[in-house]
């Protein structure tokens, strides 16, 4: 069986159902095939723990291939970015066990060239793009707002669905990480290859279990003005 996602039920962001609010995991299972797609809070503290929970909890098959929200074109990883972004961290921890990596977002130009596909009357340059991705929430109202949906819909999510879709038809085990806005966008279109999946919202504490109340400062100095 070849996996081929329907696009035609991607949803616009403002219209797609929140499903949690945090980093969580929605787990699939279909014909022998597993995808772990993990719903991002972006250099969130817990999302870094939940990129741990998934490759080293034991909870998971080990995956096979890595996809991740990242320009597969013309973007330079910066220095120690894997310490502040979750999304290179996982494709870090990935490539130091030899899983292979793939960058599945939209370069800046494949991102230019949606945009003027669906608003040809516009210019659209690297700055202006920065500026409808910078756009927070991209649900919000206004033109770039409508243009980072439009963005998203018929460009980033399809290309981010067609990777995984791929990906599934050559791996056993594929491990996805995007941020969450992507996968409540693409969910409707998940569930109607994949079914119904099981969520994961909350993960043990990957550093240790702490009692908050053992903790019993001393003073050392008395403020004075």
């Amino acid at each position: 069986m070849q996996f081929k996602p329907n696009f035609d039920l991607l949803e616009a962001w403002e219209d797609a159902q929140r499903m949690y609010y945090g980093a969580y995991i929605a787990l699939f299972e279909k014909h022998g095939k597993t995808l772990v797609y993990m719903c991002d809070v972006h250099g969130e503290n817990e999302a870094f723990d939940m990129v741990d929970y998934c490759f080293k909890s034991g909870k998971f098959k080990q995956p096979d291939i890595l996809i991740t929200e990242f320009e597969n074109a013309g973007r330079e990883i910066g220095k120690h970015a894997s310490q502040t972004n979750t999304l290179i961290y996982a494709a870090a921890v990935a490539t130091k066990q030899n899983i292979p990596v793939v960058f599945a977002d939209l370069s800046h130009k494949e991102k230019q060239d949606v945009l003027q596909v669906y608003y040809p009357d516009c210019v659209f340059d690297e700055n202006v793009v920065r500026q409808i991705l910078g756009t927070e929430p991209m649900r919000s109202a206004g033109k770039l707002g409508e243009m980072g949906g439009t963005l998203n819909k018929f460009g980033r999510d399809k290309f981010m669905l067609e990777n995984i879709a791929a990906a599934l038809n050559k791996y056993s085990v594929v491990f996805a990480i995007f941020g969450s806005g992507h996968y409540e966008s693409q969910r409707l279109a998940l569930v109607d290859m994949l079914g119904e999946p099981k969520y994961i919202g909350k993960i043990p504490n990957v550093r240790g279990e702490f009692d908050e109340k053992d903790i019993k400062p001393i003073k050392l100095v008395d403020f004075r003005i």
